[in-house]
């Protein structure tokens, strides 16, 4: 068992005890899940967490290193939240990357045992585990996709087995389709000699402002993820209002990206030098009437309870602002909309500051 004063947190969600990894302890993730049985006393059942899958920078040398001769598969990498869907005692629930179980989520999730028959495949497969993308509207991403309409959504893009272990890549496109699951989409099979087709995908993704691809072996377990510029300079423009509660290396990260596939592409460099001026000036725009450093959100719930279960959790990390509570119907189910907004403390501290004439010590 793991010192649970060591990086370890006890939870509890509905009658259900479990233990979240909050770091990554030896060789478990972070994010790794424990769940207790009905005592709550005994751990049954472990939930490991989503594997660290290496970004690179430049795609044809990283094609290279990673895959060498051997041909792999390309996935569109979708913008939303990362959770994994699982059955527990009969009950659905969505784990979050950082191994909480998310009360929002799983209440949509109940809804997608029956849209798309889960019970199903969790009869069929009941110690499995769909590692999802999930995209619509959102509590936790911001920058929601265009061309999925109100509501939540998941896309399978991994499945771990029984054993604790991701089922290979061919196995988990036949299960997806004999089950009828929603999937990321597949954009081909590649290989290093064939790399100028996928940068033609990469292309094209770039001009659709689509995030980018995650490219995964189809003789291993070996993956790599690249993103495309658009995508990063929206980061950049639309997260520079967040600046002092985002990592130091968010921006700098996304210009180097940006830099190297603009050259390593083949664009228009007078072009991109545009739109990034463009996503600065634009992301600092705010500042001209700021009141706080902070993101809206629309959700829709079933449950008051289940909002308010889902700001206690929200609120560890940001303060959060209710604006309206409305009843609605979507899709045939009575929900109630609400809009609310996240505030970020050293943004909002320290934007004020600035715009109140303090001064700053290089």
């Amino acid at each position: 068992m793991p010192d649970i004063t060591r990086g370890v947190e006890e939870r509890e969600y509905n009658g259900i005890k479990y233990w979240r990894y909050a770091d990554d302890i030896g060789n478990t993730l972070r994010g790794t899940v424990v769940l207790f049985d009905a005592s709550g006393q005994i751990p049954i059942r472990t939930i490991p967490g989503f594997p660290h899958i290496k970004r690179v920078y430049r795609l044809r040398p990283g094609v290279k290193r990673f895959f060498h001769a051997n041909p792999f598969f390309a996935e569109e990498k979708l913008d939303g939240y990362n959770v994994r869907l699982l059955l527990h005692q009969g009950q659905p629930l969505a784990l979050t990357r950082g191994g909480f179980i998310c009360p929002f989520t799983s209440e949509w999730a109940e809804i997608w045992w029956q849209r798309y028959r889960l019970d199903r495949f969790f009869a069929d497969y009941p110690d499995y585990v769909l590692f999802s993308e999930v995209l619509g509207d959102n509590p936790y991403n911001s920058q929601k996709d265009p061309t999925i309409p109100s509501g939540l959504y998941f896309f399978v893009f991994e499945i771990v087995g029984r054993d604790g272990e991701l089922i290979h890549v061919r196995d988990r496109y036949r299960l997806v389709e004999s089950h009828e699951l929603p999937t990321v989409p597949l954009l081909g099979q590649f290989s290093s000699d064939r790399i100028d087709e996928l940068f033609e995908v990469l292309r094209n993704l770039n001009e659709k402002e689509r995030e980018g691809v995650v490219l995964k072996s189809s003789t291993s377990r070996r993956a790599m993820k690249f993103v495309t510029p658009r995508t990063d300079l929206r980061d950049i423009r639309d997260n520079l209002i967040l600046e002092f509660d985002l990592e130091p290396s968010f921006i700098t990260n996304r210009l180097l990206r940006t830099s190297l596939f603009v050259r390593e592409f083949g664009l228009n460099e007078d072009e991109y030098a545009y739109h990034l001026g463009k996503a600065f000036l634009e992301g600092y725009a705010n500042l001209e009437t700021f009141e706080s450093a902070s993101e809206t959100y629309n959700i829709y719930v079933q449950q008051i309870q289940t909002w308010n279960a889902l700001r206690a959790l929200l609120s560890v990390h940001v303060t959060i602002k209710t604006e309206s509570i409305r009843s609605v119907v979507l899709h045939g189910i009575d929900m109630l909309k609400i809009e609310f907004r996240r505030v970020f403390r050293k943004s909002t501290k320290r934007y004020r500051e600035i715009l109140r004439g303090y001064g700053h010590i290089d």
